[in-house]
């Protein structure tokens, strides 16, 4: 979190951090202060890199290997799925995206997930990052509504310098797009 404020790279803007290998989100304000952390359900595969194309295809057609959270920085923004629920989308190209936990599979267990004392228990999404609703209602909706954010989803195979440094700047996947406009109604679906 440092070298964000020391390199002012989240631009003054709202950001958050997301640790997959503890299954863990940070979300801070514009100038840094910590707002809160949460426990968060991840993608089933570990991987640092989404396949190509991933968001171009059903769920029903992505296989269990290829449901990553990606790493990397990302400018993300408000908007909804299909089903008019609020989400948070980081790579809209992807369909990568982080929303209130859903709960209509009782097999899944999510909620008893995002409770349990460790993150081995956590990989069950196509790839989006799941969150308490409360710490959704509460802290990313009040922190992302009207403005970009900023999202740095730590790598778990990659080093952060291959992530996040190359030729000694910030590289971001989203540099030269900020994803969808604010409240853009998607194409995510009620299953992830």
């Amino acid at each position: 979190m440092a070298w964000v404020l020391e390199t002012a790279d989240n631009q003054g803007l709202p950001f958050l951090i997301i640790d997959k290998v503890g299954a863990e989100v940070s979300a801070f304000d514009r100038e840094g202060r910590l707002l809160g952390t949460a426990p968060v359900l991840l993608g089933l595969a570990r991987g640092d890199i989404s396949p190509a194309g991933i968001g171009d295809r059903p769920l029903s057609a992505i296989e269990p290997g290829e449901r990553i959270t990606p790493a990397g920085r990302f400018m993300a923004s408000m908007g909804e799925n299909l089903g008019g629920k609020g989400i948070l989308w980081i790579d809209y190209d992807a369909a990568l995206s982080l929303h209130p936990v859903i709960t209509t599979r009782a097999a899944d267990r999510r909620l008893q997930r995002l409770a349990s004392a460790t993150a081995e228990d956590n990989r069950i999404s196509y790839g989006c990052i799941n969150v308490p609703g409360e710490f959704y209602d509460e802290i990313v909706e009040p922190a992302s509504s009207g403005t970009m954010v900023v999202v740095y989803i730590l790598p778990e195979d990659q080093s952060l310098s291959d992530v996040f440094f190359l030729a000694g700047g910030i590289s971001s996947p989203a540099e030269d797009g900020v994803g969808p406009p604010l409240g853009v109604r998607a194409l995510s679906s009620e299953a992830d």
